[in-house]
């Protein structure tokens, strides 16, 4: 037993990295520095930068590639000046359903509209670029949930193919919707 001053606190091991640091051997760690702010790449002539995208892309790719500009073109053809549903607040995206689904219940009497009937009607008019049905079905699902429009479950008594009950199903936390409910303006002197 060693003859040295006795310490009340027992020693403690200390790490590789802690004892190299007292030594001197590993710089403390600095305080973290903020990182620079990014160059944005400098900007390309769209024509150009297709041109260099097309010449490495294989004949499938270019096939591919050349499908889905036309499909873009299209549907922006058809769709006129108004932005797809994709780039839409939620605010504006319920309120582009809910006037398509107003149009499209012009015939029904319950105000409900299948959610894969309306996605098809979208889809026709050309206001689904970049948005598949699974998508739609969320951001229809975030709208409900903000109150913004209503969905509503189909009930067994009503009348529906198995494939567009199947498409038009939203599952989530233990509801399931198959409509968009449209309230329709009461008819005047009905309160």
């Amino acid at each position: 037993m060693s003859q040295g001053r006795l310490s009340p606190f027992p020693k403690r091991k200390s790490s590789t990295k802690m004892r190299a640091q007292r030594s001197g051997s590993i710089a403390p760690p600095r305080a973290s520095v903020p990182p620079r702010a990014s160059v944005p790449p400098p900007m390309l002539d769209p024509a150009s930068e297709l041109a260099s995208l097309l010449a490495e892309l294989s004949p499938h790719g270019v096939a591919a590639l050349l499908a889905h500009a036309r499909k873009l073109r299209d549907d922006e053809r058809r769709r006129g000046a108004a932005p797809p549903l994709i780039v839409l607040s939620p605010r504006d995206f319920a309120a582009r359903v809910m006037l398509a689904a107003s149009e499209l219940i012009l015939g029904r009497d319950d105000g409900k509209v299948f959610i894969a009937a309306l996605f098809r009607s979208l889809e026709e008019r050309g206001e689904t670029s970049g948005i598949g049905l699974a998508e739609f079905k969320n951001r229809l699902l975030m709208a409900h949930q903000a109150g913004l429009l209503v969905l509503s479950r189909f009930e067994p008594n009503e009348r529906a193919d198995a494939a567009t009950l199947t498409s038009s199903e939203i599952r989530h936390l233990g509801s399931t919707f198959h409509h968009i409910l449209v309230r329709r303006p009461k008819p005047e002197g009905l309160k």
